[in-house]
């Protein structure tokens, strides 16, 4: 028996014993999570605006109506509230007035639900009832324990579920219809919604392009002169009606965190449906921007005198870095073989990137660790930093040079800074604690073991960690040849910026 199960036992006893006296409100707070989304056809619950509601709020209310009584009225309103980015909407707030009672229900979506609550109000007190950590997922998408109303006691729910999920419906579906999507487009960028890709937006913007931005959900606060497409990278049919039109694609969406479920649908299934829809529309240039994390790290490291450019070897071992790596390299050979069919298409690795909502200080620099930095390493090892508006630059740069043979350009500033200099030119504050190399390797070997033994991999294996603290000379290979770019702004500049915006 789930936890959500339990507490409706329990929340059932209590009010049939009468210690509470006669029940006059009824609370109910469910944070669920869908399963993650590989592409295709849409689910229905991503589908249709209105299903969520259809699937949870018709137990909730019915678990309200079996202690108030039936229901006499009820006062819905929904909101995307920046939860699973895939629904239209993903908190619902439903007000219920029974014969013997008012009823809350209150539902989210979000990536890491908290536990489920109930709290009964009697004549005589309330009482609370906490869950523990069960997802909502399993008492009601896996079916495997009964939701909080069933049966004799959801007569006359459906009507009012139905009534609500229609209008949300109805609601979405109008908000869609004030986007107006032109017959062509000089410019489609995909993951419009994130640090790069709505930099590139604005910069196209700015300099009077039309430009059509490819999001998940409606956006709050539209910019001006921007038409918007309104779906998910793995949806075929989303991507299709996107790149209808449009000129040039600037392919810069994907999946940046969750497992492999969510960046295969996003990263590398998103990836084919953006090339399938470029052959079908005809489309002039597709700027695919990729990753250096592509390349193998340890390898290279490993051969003296080795420098990181368009010519290093690609990563042999990819399912051990995780998946993004896994996932932006399958992506990037999808369209190297597209480019070899005819596409049209240049590819761009930019390093790595920061400004604009990208962290410069992440993984990869330090830790913040009770007030301290903690660096993986002595603290000496060089990062391949680009700063946001560089990359912006050497995307449009693409653009203008009309670059489609399939080249592979990597983005990394000549002036190489390490994880001190980073760290001194932020401005932290706070003591640096240097793990030794020979300690990082060997913690993370220790990792593997039990997490061998239950079937998983650890998350700080041996290989992953010998990858992210490889030493590598990073070239700044063809990026001034093929494209006149050299970084306008610099690390320097950048990071000054970064520290200027906070």
């Amino acid at each position: 028996m789930s936890a959500l199960a339990r507490q409706v036992a329990r929340a059932r006893a209590a009010a049939k014993s009468g210690a509470l006296g006669p029940i006059v409100s009824v609370e109910l707070q469910l944070e669920s999570a869908y399963p993650p989304y590989e592409g295709g056809p849409l689910p229905p619950h991503y589908r249709d605006a209105g299903h969520p509601f259809r699937e949870l709020g018709a137990p909730c209310l019915a678990f309200v109506q079996e202690l108030l009584g039936d229901i006499e009225d009820v006062e819905a309103s929904w909101r995307s509230a920046g939860g699973d980015p895939n629904l239209a909407y993903d908190e619902w707030r439903a007000k219920v007035r029974c014969q013997r009672g008012v009823g809350e229900v209150r539902l989210s979506w979000r990536a890491k639900p908290a536990p489920p609550r109930i709290v009964l109000h009697g004549a005589n007190g309330a009482r609370r009832f906490p869950g523990r950590a069960d997802r909502l997922l399993d008492a009601v998408a896996r079916k495997d324990a009964a939701p909080p109303g069933s049966g004799a006691e959801a007569a006359g729910v459906t009507a009012w579920v139905d009534k609500i999920a229609r209008a949300a419906e109805a609601e979405h579906r109008a908000r869609l219809a004030s986007f107006e999507r032109s017959a062509a487009v000089p410019f489609l960028v995909t993951g419009a919604s994130g640090s790069l890709g709505g930099a590139v937006v604005r910069a196209l913007v700015a300099s009077g392009t039309r430009v059509r931005a490819l999001v998940r959900r409606i956006p709050e606060k539209p910019i001006a002169g921007v038409e918007y497409a309104i779906g998910n990278l793995g949806d075929p049919e989303a991507v299709d009606r996107a790149v209808k039109g449009a000129e040039t694609v600037i392919h810069a969406g994907a999946a940046v965190k969750g497992g492999w479920s969510e960046h295969l649908g996003g990263t590398v299934i998103g990836t084919q449906n953006v090339i399938d829809a470029c052959k079908a529309s005809g489309v002039k240039q597709l700027v695919h921007i990729s990753s250096m994390s592509v390349i193998d790290w340890a390898g290279t490291a490993a051969r003296p005198g080795a420098t990181v450019d368009e010519t290093a070897a690609l990563e042999p071992r990819p399912e051990e870095r995780g998946p993004y790596t896994r996932a932006k390299l399958e992506a990037e050979k999808r369209v190297v073989a597209a480019a070899a069919a005819g596409v049209p298409c240049v590819i761009l690795r930019p390093g790595q990137i920061f400004g604009g909502g990208s962290p410069l200080v992440n993984g990869a620099v330090a830790r913040r660790v009770r007030g301290r930095w903690l660096v993986l390493g002595d603290g000496t090892l060089e990062l391949p930093l680009v700063y946001l508006d560089d990359v912006v630059d050497a995307i449009l740069a693409a653009v203008a040079k009309r670059l489609t043979g399939g080249q592979i350009i990597q983005l990394v500033d000549g002036e190489l800074l390490t994880q001190q200099d980073v760290l001194a030119l932020a401005g932290g504050g706070g003591a640096v604690v240097a793990v030794p190399r020979a300690l990082v390797f060997g913690l993370g070997k220790l990792s593997e073991l039990p997490l061998a033994a239950v079937g998983r991999k650890s998350p700080v294996a041996l290989y992953r960690l010998r990858s992210a603290l490889a030493r590598l000379r990073w070239g700044t290979g063809k990026a001034e040849e093929l494209l006149g770019w050299r970084p306008r702004v610099g690390v320097r500049e950048g990071i000054r910026r970064v520290m200027g915006e906070r």
